[in-house]
This record gives C-alpha cells, structure tokens and sequence, in this order.
C-alpha cells in the first residue's frame, strides 16, 4: 500500500468572536483514491486504484553459479553448514530488482511487493524499496565435493528459478509496483506442472554442459530445458564468467567489479596454500541505491515500454553481514601441482577459481 499526501483546500483558523477555529472541512478526495487519512491535518490517501496489472514475461532467473574447487578430495558449501567438511556460514542467491523504460528512455525502479505471507520464507525477502533477496532458505545448506583434480567449465553448476512470476501494477496515484510470486509450475516432481503443483519458488540446477549440450540431461530437469530457445539457454549459460571462450584470466576477473580476490591457491599432496573465504557484501545496511548492475534481462511489454530485471551483489539480509563461504582443497594424486587465483562472485556469493597452470600430472574427468 502507497501512501500519498495531497494538499487540499480546507477552513482555516478563521477569528470568529474571541477567536474560536471552524472544524476542517472534509478532504476533497482526488479522482482515484479509494481510502485517506486526515490524522496529520492534511488529506493522505492511503489507497489507490489499481488502473493497469500487466504480466511481465519472465521465464526465469539464475540464482546462483556453484563451482568444483581444485583437488579430487577438495569441496565448497553455502548456507549454514555448522558441522562437516567444509563448514559455512554464508549466504546463496542474488539481489534484484525490475526497472521500467517508458517510451521516452525515462527507467524508474519499480516498488517490489511480495506476498504478504512470503515475507522472508521461501528465499524471498524484501530489502528495501525497490531491491529484493532471492536466496537460500536460513537454515538450509548446499555443498559440492570434488572427484578430481580439474574439472572442465561444463561440469560448473547454474542455479536456475524457473518459476518466478512478476507482475507491474500502475494505480490512479501515478505508483509503479513489481509484485513478485511463483507460478504452480515446478517441472520436478511429474506431475507437478500446473495448477498448485508447485508451492514455492522452485530452484534447479543443471552444469553448464547439459544447457550447451555436451552433456546429457538427467530426466528429471528435462522438461524445463524443453522450454527453453538456444538463445535462452545461452543467456543462462551465460552468467558463468568461467564458463566463457576464451575463459578469463586472473586479470580480467580483477577488473571485473562483479568478483572480488580472495587471493592464491597452490595444492599439492604435501599441502595447500589458501586464503580466507570470508568477505563483506557492502560497509552499512543494504540501500537500494547501492546497487551496481552486474546482469540484465530486458523483457518487453510493447513496443515502446520495457521491464529490465538487474541483478546486484548478493546480501539476503538489510543487514549485510560478513559471509563465510566453505573451502576444503586437497589432492591425493601423486605428482599434482594445482594453482589457482580465488574469488568470491558477489552476485551470487559463491567462489570461483581461475587455473594457472601446471595441471599436467592431475587428474580430470
């Protein structure tokens, strides 16, 4: 619900005798208002007519980029993970927020709404305004253990929401609302795929192989790939900056202001050198004018009007706390010599590592 305050004409203080006031007279209540309120002594709508609730065709949002560490006994884990190898205390997800483009170029951020009931359940928490945590459940966990030594940006892992629905709401006081939810279609378990099959938000993960087609897609995230143009599924691919040709180099990911260095790696089987994982978002709580774009997705509502859904760093609490991503590195082949360069991908608050060489003796799938 907007509030408005509009200034209307009512009875001053008029001197009548020795002075008494003539009560106010009654708000003059604007075309389109459906509910004021009068306790500040000026005429405050409350309410509004809805004019217009357009469907904004978003068919999906990645949530996330999970890569294997260096090392066949290494591994990484996200959430809150107090016990095992590795530990974790972090946060998993993105930040985001709709814009509209109206016809004259004119981009205004539009006010993010959740359902009432969604309020920080499900991976949806409002942090502002305008910006919107899409991240992991408090309390849940994820973690990937490596087999070998190197793995190949095809086995990288994209977090894809793959019903997420969003709504833009314009009213008679000139308001523009991003309402977001979750549709009934889940595509995993079958038969969850319409109607309320589906609950929640529901996240899927598929390697980066299985969206270019180097490797096959288990049947259970099928149906979903189904959907989806050659040009979709390169726009998810995408969001893996490793995954990219050529890939990267360390210096490319330094002048990338996505990434943030953690600092080098070097594993052998006589021992790691490593950094901390530990990084902060952002220095204060989380504003919605602290929000670089990282990624874009442009969605057209006609030919003249868009909405771009930007995505930011990853905080899923106004309060931007320290996060500590989990990292074990260890390799048991003999002769391996890994080395690395780590990062933290503040989009997604996940870690990334770029090779730098002398692989040969290692091992890979």
């Amino acid at each position: 619900m907007r509030v408005s305050a509009f200034v209307v004409p009512i009875a001053g203080l008029l001197a009548a005798g020795c002075g008494t006031a003539k009560t106010p007279a009654a708000c003059q209540v604007p075309s389109g208002c459906l509910s004021v309120d009068q306790s500040s002594g000026t005429c405050a709508c409350t309410s509004w007519q809805t004019l217009s609730d357009a469907v904004v065709s978003l068919k999906f949002l990645v949530t996330g980029v999970v890569i294997a560490p260096p090392g066949n006994q290494s591994g990484v884990s996200y959430g809150n993970v107090a016990s095992g190898t590795p530990p974790a205390q972090s946060q998993l997800g993105t930040r985001v927020r709709a814009v509209l483009r109206d016809a004259q170029g004119k981009r205004t951020p539009l006010t993010v709404e959740v359902p009432s009931a969604s309020q920080g359940q499900y991976g949806l928490t409002v942090l502002g305004s305008t910006t919107l945590a899409v991240a992991m459940v408090p309390g849940d966990g994820l973690g990937l253990s490596s087999q070998r030594d190197v793995y190949s940006p095809a086995y990288d892992q994209v977090l894809v929401w793959v019903n997420p629905t969003l709504r833009l709401l314009r009213d008679a006081g000139g308001h523009l609302r991003g309402v977001w939810g979750w549709s009934g279609t889940c595509f995993w378990p079958p038969g969850a795929t319409g109607g309320n099959g589906c609950s929640a938000p529901s996240v899927l993960t598929y390697d980066v192989g299985e969206l270019e087609g180097s490797l096959p897609v288990p049947s259970y995230k099928q149906a979903f790939v189904e959907t989806l143009t050659e040009g979709e599924r390169a726009s998810i691919r995408g969001y893996d900056r490793l995954a990219s040709t050529p890939p990267p180099t360390a210096a490319d990911l330094d002048g990338d202001p996505r990434f943030l260095r953690l600092g080098p790696v070097i594993l052998e089987p006589e021992g790691v050198m490593a950094p901390s994982t530990a990084w902060t978002p952002c220095t204060g709580p989380a504003r919605d004018d602290d929000f670089p774009v990282f990624a874009r997705t442009e969605i057209a509502l006609s030919a003249t009007e868009a909405v771009i859904v930007e995505q930011s760093w990853l905080s899923s609490t106004i309060g931007c706390s320290q996060q500590s991503p989990g990292l074990a590195l260890r390799t048991t082949t003999s002769g391996c010599t890994l080395s690395s360069t780590a990062y933290v991908d503040r989009m997604f608050g996940t870690l990334a590592f770029v090779p730098g060489g002398n692989e040969a003796a290692c091992t890979r799938p």
